[in-house]
């Protein structure tokens, strides 16, 4: 108990003075897939909205204890995807990439917290150059490249940053399989690693993540397929794979690597005649350790032509 007081009082003393300054994230926001992640965009082009909305006033030592600070984040970010998949093959799965432009309220990486800071612009783009997809009887499955770039505002007061200020490397594997023979009963598994360059402004590399995204859904048909609803229970599970390094890294005293799990439920539409989809997923995390615990709140449209 008294080396739980120490660290708690260490804590406010390095935190407690202005902003909070906090453990540092990945750029991959968990909750970002859930059912059906295995399935790569149809042929041709494809623009998704995402939604997504992370508020939090909780922050967990490394034992999973509560830390007497007094905040309130609400990341915001809203990202816009453009998807082209082609009918080229490449290890006999199709050959796809895509573009991703988020406007957020914060940069992802939550170097701050309780701020109240809002600067709202552009954050760092992403990249796939490459993603794959295989289509078998019983199940579909993703593989893909992508990069982040750095082309958020950076300044150098920290009051008005929307990037991360660092390059980072992401490798996907999703896939999808159907549990029924007409495929309306489905578990979808995506797994992200991410791999962190060190930060233009200052001696910080961010420590890797790897996040696992998870959903069991059922579909029910509708209006002779016209309709397709679908039902199921998603979550996430996020760890930080290596340590922060540099001189800029925050030693606290008592916080080790990151790591937070969620569960909650995905709804979806699916009108396969316009290529359209809809889906919400509400995610309240829990079990977190060295990090913010807070919510997920995702909201998805999606149109192919």
């Amino acid at each position: 108990m008294t080396r739980r007081i120490i660290f708690g009082f260490v804590l406010l003393l390095v935190l407690g003075a202005g902003p909070v300054f906090a453990q540092q994230r990945g750029q991959y926001i968990p909750g970002f897939t859930g059912l059906n992640s295995g399935i790569q965009a149809p042929e041709g082009a494809t623009y998704a909205n995402y939604f997504m909305w992370y508020p939090a006033s909780t922050f967990k030592d490394r034992q999973g204890d509560e830390v007497p600070l007094d905040f309130d984040l609400d990341l915001i970010a809203d990202f816009n995807v453009l998807a082209y998949t082609t009918k080229a093959k490449v290890l006999g799965a199709k050959y796809g990439m895509a573009l991703v432009l988020p406007i957020v309220s914060t940069a992802v990486d939550l170097n701050r917290l309780g701020t109240g800071i809002s600067p709202w612009g552009i954050g760092d783009i992403y990249v796939e150059p490459i993603n794959l997809g295989w289509t078998t009887k019983h199940a579909n499955i993703k593989a893909a490249y992508g990069f982040v770039a750095p082309t958020g505002k950076f300044d150098p007061d920290d009051d008005d940053t929307t990037t991360t200020d660092f390059w980072g490397h992401q490798i996907t594997v999703a896939a999808t399989t159907y549990l029924t023979e007409n495929k309306l009963v489905q578990l979808s598994i995506n797994t992200n690693w991410e791999f962190h360059q060190g930060k233009r402004h200052s001696d910080l590399k961010v420590g890797n993540n790897m996040t696992l995204e998870y959903g069991l859904g059922k579909t029910w048909v509708h209006n002779k397929g016209k309709q397709l609803v679908q039902l199921g229970a998603v979550g996430y599970a996020e760890w930080q794979l290596t340590d922060d390094s540099g001189s800029a890294a925050r030693q606290i005293p008592g916080l080790g690597k990151d790591r937070v799990f969620a569960l909650g439920p995905e709804l979806g539409v699916i009108l396969p005649a316009s290529k359209f989809n809809f889906s919400v997923r509400v995610l309240p995390e829990f079990g977190a350790r060295s990090r913010t615990q807070g919510l997920t709140l995702t909201v998805t449209a999606g149109k192919s032509f």
